[in-house]
């Protein structure tokens, strides 16, 4: 009984010892992009299709943590922070940096561009408010992290929003992981595709444009 209990603890020490978030992401004050970086045309998407998700060992949840102010008006500036979580079974590289120029590495390293775009879900489909851009390079080793199993980074940021309801609506804000990678050529990039899992999401009240200021 007592190896056992050993072996128990010991277990689930490993997996709490990686259940950490590994690094925090504040873009505030950055302009959020809207043109697509140098690549982006040939890149690989790194998220599954429905058949290959099935079988998927690389998983990451994207989650709400908080919003603010949760009542929002017409192109109203809101703060936002979300996790990103490994919540696979294999290690997955996320970018972490706001500098897009760290795509202009040299020759032969792999380029990585994460969004995470912010939707506002109501019955009748979502509503884009705008989207949290990543850079990364593996010639930066400070650009891009490799999540454990259990491991996060925390990205906070404001965004105005873009788009809204015309009208006053309840509506869950949610996000998730729009991940691109280049060259897809890279024997890196081969045979492991990034399954979205869903997380948490956040209720917010749009005023309308009537009532907005």
């Amino acid at each position: 009984m007592l190896i056992k209990a050993v072996l128990v603890f010991g277990f689930l020490a490993g997996i709490f010892s990686c259940a950490q978030e590994v690094r925090q992401i504040d873009l505030s004050g950055v302009e959020q992009a809207t043109d697509y970086p140098r690549g982006i045309q040939s890149a690989k998407y790194m998220i599954c299709d429905t058949e290959e998700s099935r079988n998927a060992q690389v998983a990451v949840r994207v989650s709400i943590e908080s919003i603010d102010p949760k009542e929002i008006g017409a192109k109203q500036e809101i703060s936002v922070v979300l996790r990103a979580e490994n919540s696979g079974h294999l290690p997955v590289v996320l970018p972490t940096s706001a500098d897009k120029t760290v795509l202009q590495a040299e020759d032969g390293s792999i380029h990585y561009r994460a969004m995470f775009p912010l939707m506002a879900g109501v019955p009748s489909g979502g509503l884009p408010i705008g989207t949290f851009d990543l850079y990364g390079s593996t010639s930066k080793p400070n650009s891009v992290v490799t999540l454990r199993p259990g491991e996060w980074i925390t990205v906070r940021g404001r965004i105005r929003a873009r788009r809204w309801f015309a009208s006053e609506q309840q509506a869950e804000m949610d996000s998730d992981l729009q991940l691109y990678a280049w060259p897809n050529n890279a024997a890196e990039l081969q045979g492991h595709c990034v399954k979205q899992v869903g997380g948490a999401s956040v209720r917010v009240r749009f005023k309308g444009i009537e009532t907005s200021h």
